[in-house]
């Protein structure tokens, strides 16, 4: 009777045992779609002279490398100053990122972005951060001497 109830126990515990390594420890949640995605957003450049531009109904888009976690952004037809001359699109590389189940997380520092057929070293992008969920995003960076922050919700 004594080797039966020990085997008993073994028995129970071995169960509990492989029905806690059984239950899920969240590596297996569903993350956030990260197919490439489209905004409309304003941008609030701070000038460095005590005033602000705000470039309106921006749009940019976003896509994901799920092999690199990197992302890379492009600005359409954006301008960050009352003075520039002309809109351009800029293109953002190795943008950094990790997906939650709810959000998606962008950072990067001194990344040099393109534009007009080149690299525009005199703007790189630094302090770099910012989330993505379901219906908003927001990131903030410094261009060249200029913080910048967006905020935008999907097309």
């Amino acid at each position: 009777m004594m080797k039966m109830k020990a085997f008993f126990r073994l028995l129970m515990c071995s169960v509990a045992l492989f029905a806690f390594a059984a239950c899920s420890s969240g590596d297996d949640d569903p993350v956030v779609d990260l197919s490439q995605r489209q905004y409309v957003g304003d941008f609030v450049v701070d000038q460095n002279d005590g005033t602000t531009y705000m470039d309106e109904n921006v749009k940019i888009s976003i896509a994901f490398n799920e092999f690199t976690n990197e992302a890379v952004m492009t600005f359409y037809q954006v301008k960050f100053s009352a003075n520039m001359p002309v809109r351009l699109d800029m293109v953002v590389s190795g943008i950094t990122y990790s997906a939650s189940s709810t959000e998606i997380r962008i950072s990067g520092n001194r990344i040099v972005p393109y534009a007009m057929g080149g690299p525009f070293e005199e703007y790189m992008i630094t302090d770099f951060v910012g989330h993505i969920t379901d219906n908003k995003i927001t990131f903030s960076m410094t261009c060249g001497e200029f913080p910048v922050i967006f905020t935008g919700k999907p097309l």
